[in-house]
């Protein structure tokens, strides 16, 4: 457990240490990132039915960012925003077998603060509301 508990602050830290690093840089924006930079840190904690895995990773909607799927979880943040008590399931079919799952996601999209967290009843249900956004 201390091992997840240290793993998330060091990619916390180093989201922050990133995000000070980009702003003190006075370089070009590029297209995707003319309404502020973005980096957040996304997080799933899986209950004891799927043995307590923790995964987290960092989106910053930039090519060389540690999400295997950067593009799809972006374009979901684009068009859903960051609040995922909003965004909408898709037309996936999941069983009603509980087996908790917290999602959270810290950071910067588009230059604005995000802090959020969301339980979902299983794991289906949460893809099938943030798509690719957690999907690593």
């Amino acid at each position: 457990m201390s091992g997840r508990i240290f793993a998330f602050v060091a990619l916390f830290v180093s989201l922050f240490a990133f995000a000070g690093t980009a702003q003190a840089a006075p370089a070009a924006q590029s297209p995707s990132s003319s309404r502020g930079g973005t980096a957040l840190v996304l997080s799933v904690q899986y209950s004891e039915f799927d043995g307590n895995a923790f995964k987290a990773t960092v989106l910053t909607c930039e090519r060389g960012d540690q999400h295997p799927r950067r593009a799809l979880a972006c374009a979901t943040l684009a068009s859903a925003g960051t609040d995922l008590q909003t965004m909408q399931a898709d037309d996936r079919a999941c069983t009603f077998h509980y087996a908790p799952v917290e999602v959270a996601m810290f950071g910067f999209w588009r230059g604005e603060p995000v802090s959020e967290v969301h339980t979902y009843p299983n794991s289906c249900v949460m893809l099938a509301h943030t798509g690719a956004l957690f999907d690593f």
